[in-house]
């Protein structure tokens, strides 16, 4: 990996500007890169990649490499970009990827937007951008660095022409729904719960003045009075015996 890298920062560092910055030919490529660093092959699929986003939507996207000395990266290749007569119509409609060595031996890029590029390139879609091309730049895939940085702007420039822009929202709408939902369902079974809590107010009653309606019922006092009685007097009959017993006592007479 070590070996490959620093194959990578020579290949860089042996380009230089004046290579692709003498003649109108030069200027009007939009791939500017050595054929040391990728193959024909490569170069070809860029640069036709390249030309058909930019043709289709009005937009020059253009990529190079070199060597900046002492220069500021940004102020560097916002020059470049202009000096060199990049950016489509009026507004120089367009954006620059460009790959320069740092003064430690590495190497890193910047990107330079111009035009409506500047209103297209939202902080999270530069954050998307830069970051396909930071994984591609720290595996020092230089090709796919590149094709990261032109499908990304094809997106963008996709989304503008349907009236959208690639913002927070867009990129993190699967993560927002989902969320949405999750928070949606727990606030309505929290809110269930609760409603059943309050609604659990049965108790056992031992009377029902509870469900009386107040002056539906009225009681009246009621008395019984003896007015008069009747007592009936039965004489009650000796026994037979004692009638046998009184006839004989009376013949003795």
């Amino acid at each position: 990996m070590k070996i490959k890298r620093l194959l990578f920062i020579l290949m860089i560092l042996s380009l230089s500007l004046s290579a692709f910055a003498q003649d109108a030919e030069t200027r009007s490529s939009r791939i500017i890169i050595s054929g040391e660093i990728l193959n024909d092959e490569q170069m070809a699929q860029l640069k036709e990649l390249a030309d058909s986003v930019s043709a289709a939507y009005n937009f020059d996207l253009v990529v190079a490499i070199g060597d900046i000395g002492s220069e500021d990266p940004k102020e560097y290749a916002d020059n470049f970009f202009e000096r060199y007569g990049y950016g489509w119509g009026p507004e120089r409609d367009g954006c620059l990827f460009f790959v320069y060595t740092t003064s430690d031996g590495g190497a890193d890029f910047r990107f330079s937007d111009s035009g409506r590029g500047v209103k297209i390139l939202t902080e999270t879609a530069f954050r998307k951008m830069e970051t396909g091309v930071s994984r591609a730049f720290m595996n020092h895939d230089l090709y796919e660095a590149c094709r990261s940085y032109i499908l990304d702007w094809e997106k963008f420039l996709e989304m503008e022409a349907n009236g959208r822009s690639y913002n927070f929202f867009y990129r993190y709408n699967i993560i927002l729904v989902t969320l949405s939902w999750v928070l949606a369902l727990s606030i309505g079974i929290t809110v269930l719960l609760v409603w059943k809590k309050r609604m659990n107010t049965a108790l056992a009653q031992t009377q029902a003045d509870a469900y009386a309606v107040s002056g539906s019922l009225a009681y009246k006092t009621k008395t019984d009075r003896l007015l008069f009685s009747k007592v009936t007097k039965i004489k009650k009959q000796k026994s037979s015996s004692s009638v046998l017993t009184a006839g004989k006592h009376k013949r003795r007479r």
